[in-house]
């Protein structure tokens, strides 16, 4: 970032009151050298210190610009706490010297304690997790360790430990160890057998039942606390060797924990099952030698060193050597420090998880049938489609009992051309479930069958009416006979589903600086303000009045009794809907900026008070123009919510014209003074068909005239570099906006809708 560029940045952060501009060219001076992640971490932390005291905010831009890269990113707020308190307590010089000596003052007491606190290291854990493991899981706080394979819980602190650094990584070895659980596929139906009660059923057997998970065969054992606990053990054994081999740095870590954990768990009773419970857990977690009451019995040694396919027997055996001891059992401190399996939260999400892995399967395969254009083959037959088309139609159009088959055979040949994200998405079908099964084809037949209708056009290219389906019939302009197409589009109306994940709270976290400065603008426009003249009482004197007045009475004339300013408050009546692009252009970086966008002009409107609604588009052919509803408009902003924008991911083509024709009769059912439609999207609209060039930019320009002859106010919002040659034409000049810089757009954005309704 040049200097320039870094002191605009600066001046829009802390505006209103603003600095000597020499003051500015110094601290410029001073950041512009840093590297760009602790530059970064600076101005984040503005709209903290300025609007406690600008004085303060000036020297921890100077003095913290020497320290700053000898902080962690994650201790950074904690700090900027210390250094406002040290403020608030004894004044502008002892806050410096946090500032200056942050490494003795702060740093030093934090580390000499041994009390880690989870909110302390979040960050860095989560950076951990999510890089090791390569997927969005997110953190929370639990007494007991465990997890729903998309959420991992650990205690809010801990302080077992003698040290700081040992207790951190006493946390980072949770988190890896329940993540392998879940790597490992501890959570899932238990993959060489299924299980009815606590009796193995083999492959080949004839199971007319669904697959019991792993908790019913638990369940099942007369002591299922204690069967559950060894299970644990055992699986932490699967664990600890997988972390030997693929992460031998932590596990060499953790093992010189040994000693500690020795000292600082309470010992159980001798001769306890807990205390031979703690003996095989410690056993298993530093490769030590088996205890000597496993080594007595010849075959435990060898049974508990084999391979995962004989893990049921190995649960059963233990629990036979242990249950024969007919002694009382409580859980042992080793074991409630790691953790438990909680195999009722797992297996909710697993379900989720796999539910959407089969809608999107099928929906890919919908695609390429819609692009393919493919009839289903006749077994035996020569046709002149090439050997991808006929795949193609024999994996979505066949009947079940025939494609199931040839599909499986198709996907499995390296010579069939598929799309990277659908072999990727099989490739993760297969891994967790082992195979392909038939029912994905089937309903990827039986959906594909009964999807869109598939219409020739007519002899004079003006094709045929939409009929006999679900959803809401559109018509579309046709500028080149200057007439509509009666009924020639399909709205399908959708449900977002509800997607559990981070992004919403690393959103706000990221950009939290950011949000409290909108969220005080955004309070003054609750109510719109405005000055009215010559009033005959008022809050002020109207000084025109006055010598208007005056200048009346010199003349003799009899002057006017209206000489006052009264402030007048009238209460906002703007109704808006945000009509997002959800089109497979948005795809990477561009989709991410414009989610994390939404959030954050949620999170404002909400302070606002205005209604809005939020509605996503994609599709493919007129036959189907999908509208996904995110937000209506009189919903509340909520956790729902949340989860909604999570699941906002790029999906096909951009048929404008049919979704603004849709949002403006939603905006018109809602009772307001002023309404507003803003559309936001990455391109020009385009459709797989010939909803295309002059034809598509004329539609979508007659849809949003159509809007404004009802009152709605149309605005676009477009990172498209083109976007100049043809947005004047279709939204007019001064409603649109063009972003150049994506990452620009949650503010662009949000200023953008304080000016179209200030």
């Amino acid at each position: 970032m040049n200097k320039e560029a870094l002191k605009d940045r600066f001046y829009e952060l802390v505006s209103p009151s603003l600095p000597n501009e020499w003051e500015v060219d110094g601290i410029v001076e001073e950041i512009a050298e840093l590297p760009a992640s602790a530059r970064e971490l600076l101005i984040s932390q503005i709209p903290v210190i300025w609007p406690v005291s600008n004085s303060l905010c000036l020297s921890f831009l100077e003095d913290g610009s020497r320290v700053i890269e000898t902080i962690p990113a994650d201790l950074v707020p904690k700090w900027v706490r210390a250094i406002l308190r040290r403020y608030e307590q004894r004044g502008l010089a002892s806050a410096r010297g946090v500032i200056v000596d942050a490494g003795q003052v702060f740093l030093a007491p934090l580390r000499k304690r041994n009390l880690v606190r989870f909110e302390d290291v979040r960050k860095r854990l989560l950076f951990y997790l999510r890089g090791i493991s390569g997927e969005d899981f997110d953190i929370d706080l639990d007494a007991s360790p465990h997890t729903s394979t998309t959420t991992y819980f650990v205690p809010v602190s801990i302080s077992l430990l003698n040290s700081y650094q040992k207790n951190q990584l006493l946390y980072k070895f949770l988190l890896t160890l329940h993540w392998g659980f879940d790597l490992l596929g501890t959570f899932k139906i238990l993959p060489e057998s299924e299980i009815r009660g606590n009796q193995i059923v083999h492959p080949g057997t004839e199971v007319s039942e669904v697959k019991s998970p792993i908790a019913d065969f638990l369940a099942g054992f007369p002591h299922p606390e204690l069967a559950a606990d060894i299970f644990f053990l055992l699986e932490t054994g699967r664990v600890m060797r997988w972390l030997r081999a693929d992460l031998p740095g932590l596990a060499h870590e953790f093992g010189k924990l040994n000693v500690d954990l020795e000292r600082a768990l309470p010992a159980a009773d001798q001769d306890s099952l807990e205390a031979q419970l703690t003996e095989l857990g410690y056993s298993i977690l530093f490769d030590q030698k088996f205890p000597s009451w496993i080594t007595q019995d010849p075959a435990l040694p060898s049974l508990l060193s084999a391979a995962w396919a004989d893990s049921v027997a190995k649960l059963q055996e233990l629990y036979r050597i242990f249950a024969a001891a007919e002694k009382s059992y409580e859980r042992p401190p080793l074991l409630e420090l790691l953790g438990r399996h909680d195999f009722t939260k797992a297996s909710a999400e697993i379900e989720k998880k796999r539910a959407v892995m089969k809608e999107t399967f099928i929906l890919h395969l919908q695609a390429l049938r819609d692009k393919n254009g493919t009839s289903p083959p006749q077994p035996g037959a020569q046709g002149t489609q090439d050997e991808a088309d006929q795949a193609m139609a024999v994996i979505t159009e066949s009947k079940a009992d025939y494609s199931a088959p040839q599909a499986q055979q198709i996907l499995d040949n390296p010579e069939i051309d598929l799309p990277e994200e659908l072999v990727q998405l099989i490739n993760q079908i297969k891994e967790d479930l082992g195979h392909m099964p038939p029912s994905y084809f089937s309903a990827a037949a039986g959906v594909s069958g009964a999807g869109l209708t598939r219409r020739e056009s007519s002899a004079d290219g003006q094709g045929e009416e939409l009929g006999g389906q679900e959803g809401i019939l559109l018509d579309e302009w046709d500028y080149r006979r200057n007439g509509y197409r009666k009924n020639w589009c399909r709205i399908m109306e959708r449900e977002m589903p509800l997607l559990h994940s981070t992004f919403v709270d690393t959103t706000l976290e990221k950009h939290r600086g950011l949000l409290l400065k909108l969220r005080r603008q955004f309070e003054f426009m609750k109510t719109s303000e405005h000055f009215v003249r010559r009033q005959r009482e008022g809050d002020d004197i109207d000084l025109d009045a006055i010598v208007e007045a005056r200048g009346d009475q010199r003349a003799g004339i009899s002057p006017s009794s209206k000489l006052f300013v009264r402030l007048q408050r009238n209460e906002r009546d703007i109704a808006t809907i945000f009509l997002v692009d959800m089109s497979n252009s948005t795809e990477g970086w561009v989709g991410t900026v414009i989610k994390e966008a939404l959030v954050l002009l949620c999170e404002v409107m909400d302070v606002a008070g205005d209604p809005y609604g939020i509605l996503g588009f994609s599709g493919m052919r007129r036959s189907r123009c999908d509208v996904y509803r995110v937000k209506d408009i009189e919903e509340p902003y909520n956790r729902k919510i949340h989860q909604r924008l999570n699941s906002i991911l790029p999906r096909e083509y951009t048929r404008m014209g049919p979704a603004l024709r849709y949002a403006s009769d939603k905006l018109r059912q809602y009772e307001a003074r002023t309404r507003l439609l803003v559309t936001i999207t990455d391109g020009k609209p385009e459709d797989y068909d010939d909803y295309k060039g002059d034809y598509a930019i004329e539609d979508t320009r007659k849809a949003l005239m159509e809007a404004r002859g009802t009152g709605i106010h149309t605005f676009c919002i477009t990172v498209d570099r083109e976007a100049h040659d043809y947005l004047p034409q279709m939204f007019g000049r001064g409603n649109y906006i063009f972003i150049d810089e994506i990452d620009k757009l949650p503010m662009r954005m949000i200023d953008m809708y304080r000016q179209l309704t200030g």
